[in-house]
C-alpha cells in the first residue's frame, strides 16, 4: 500500500513496532501507603509502606520513561523535567464492549499532545507484532466519521475549523502473544488542544490491500486537560525580521515557541512572490507533456507551485541544532501560517537562539 496516498485521508496515522507498560498498580500502592496511622507501631509500618510505595512509583515512572525513550530516543534530565512540567493530569481508563484503553502518561503544549495508551483487547484476542509489510494496527476503520479517530468539542461534535494530524506509534512489545499493546498518540493542531476530547472508535488491522479488519470497536473518549502545558509557550517580538530565500526575502510577522515545537507567520514580499511564480512557470514548461495518474485513473498534467519559505531551528548553548519539522503550512489574510514539531522535547533553558533560514533570532 502506498501510504502517502492515504495518509492525509486517515489523519496521517503511522504505526511501527508495538509494546506495553503498566502503571496502575504502583499508583494504587502509593494511595494505600498514604493512609494515616494513629499508633507508633503502625507509624513504622506506614513509613515502610511509604518507602515501598515510593520505590514502586519510582519503578513505574522509570518504566514509563523507558517507554518514552523507546519513542523519542535517549531523554536527559532536562527533557524529563520538561515533560513533567507539561503534564496536566491523566484522563480515566475507558472500557467498552470488553476492551479497555488506559492512559499511562500524557504531556503537551498549545497545539501539541503526546498521549501514551495501553490498549487491551477483549479476552481471548491476541495482538501479535505487525511489521507493516502486510498490515498495521490502526485506530480508524476508514474515513467515515463513525469509524475515524477524531477531536471533538465539549458538545461531542467534530471541529470543522481546526486543522490537525494524528500520528500513532506502537511501542516495542515484550509479549506479542497477549492481548495488549502500548501506543503513543501524537496530536498536532493549528489551535490549542486543551479542553478538547480525543475520540477513538476502536482498533483495526489496515492491510496492504487497503482493507480494514476490526479487532474491536467501542466508544473511547479521552478529555485533554485544561492544564496541559499551561504557560509553557513564549511569544517573541519578531515583526519585521527577514530572511533570504532563493527567490528573495520573506518577512516574519509572529512567532510562538514551546518546548515541543514552534508556530510562526510571515509575509512573502511582492518581488519574491513574482520571482517564485516565474520560476514555477519555467519548471512547469520543462515538464510539458508529463502527467501523473490520479486515484480515479485519470491523467493529470504536472503543474509546479513554489511557496518561498525557510526552515526554523532551535540552537542550544552547546551548539546542537534542533529542527522543527512536519506540522502545518497554509495561508490566512495574506500571511503564510506555519508550524513544526521537534523530534523530542527541548529544554528551552538550554536554548541560545533560533535560526530562521540564515537569520539568527535571539531568545533573551
Amino acid at each position: 500500500m502506498d501510504k502517502s496516498v492515504y495518509q492525509s485521508e486517515l489523519e496521517k496515522l503511522r504505526f511501527t513496532k508495538s509494546g506495553k507498560a503498566a502503571l496502575v498498580d504502583a499508583i494504587m500502592a502509593r494511595q494505600t501507603a498514604q493512609k494515616p496511622r494513629r499508633h507508633g507501631r503502625w507509624m513504622k509500618q506506614g513509613m515502610a509502606a511509604a518507602l515501598a510505595a515510593a520505590v514502586l512509583v519510582g519503578t513505574a515512572a522509570a518504566v514509563t520513561l523507558s517507554l518514552w525513550e523507546n519513542y523519542f530516543g535517549p531523554i536527559d534530565q532536562g527533557q524529563q523535567a520538561v515533560m513533567e512540567s507539561l503534564s496536566g493530569g491523566l484522563p480515566a481508563a475507558v472500557t467498552s464492549d470488553g476492551a479497555t484503553i488506559t492512559p499511562l502518561d500524557a504531556f503537551g503544549a498549545e497545539g501539541v499532545l503526546y498521549l501514551m495508551l495501553e490498549v487491551e483487547a477483549p479476552a481471548g484476542t491476541v495482538l501479535p507484532e505487525l511489521d507493516g509489510e502486510e498490515a498495521v494496527y490502526w485506530f480508524s476503520g476508514g474515513v467515515a466519521p463513525e469509524v475515524r479517530m477524531r477531536l471533538e468539542a465539549a458538545d461531542g461534535q467534530e471541529l470543522e475549523d481546526m486543522s490537525y494530524s494524528t500520528d500513532i506509534t506502537c511501542l516495542e512489545d515484550d509479549d506479542p502473544t497477549d492481548n495488549k499493546i502500548t501506543v503513543v498518540v501524537n496530536l498536532s493542531a493549528d489551535q490549542n488542544l486543551a479542553g478538547l476530547t480525543l475520540h477513538i472508535p476502536g482498533l483495526w488491522k489496515w492491510g496492504t490491500d487497503n482493507t480494514f479488519i476490526p479487532i474491536f470497536t467501542g466508544d473511547f473518549s479521552f478529555p485533554i486537560s485544561e492544564r496541559m502545558g499551561k504557560g509553557s509557550t513564549m511569544t517573541l517580538d519578531v515583526d519585521g525580521v527577514t530572511t533570504e530565500t532563493p527567490w528573495g526575502p520573506i518577512t516574519l510577522k509572529t512567532l510562538e515557541l514551546s518546548p515541543l515545537g514552534v508556530r510562526w507567520s510571515y509575509r512573502i514580499d511582492e518581488a519574491t512572490a513574482k520571482a517564485a511564480e516565474q520560476a514555477a512557470e519555467k519548471m512547469t514548461q520543462g515538464q510539458s507533456g508529463m502527467a501523473v495518474q490520479s486515484a480515479d485513473g485519470s491523467q493529470m498534467e504536472i503543474e509546479v507551485s513554489i511557496t518561498p519559505d525557510a526552515p526554523m531551528t532551535v540552537v542550544l548553548k552547546d551548539g546542537t541544532e534542533v529542527s522543527a519539522s512536519g506540522g502545518f503550512a497554509g495561508e490566512e489574510d495574506g500571511l503564510q501560517i506555519c508550524s513544526g514539531a521537534f523530534a523530542a522535547p527541548v529544554d528551552l533553558t538550554q536554548a541560545d537562539h533560533l535560526l530562521w533560514g540564515d537569520t539568527e533570532i535571539p531568545l533573551n
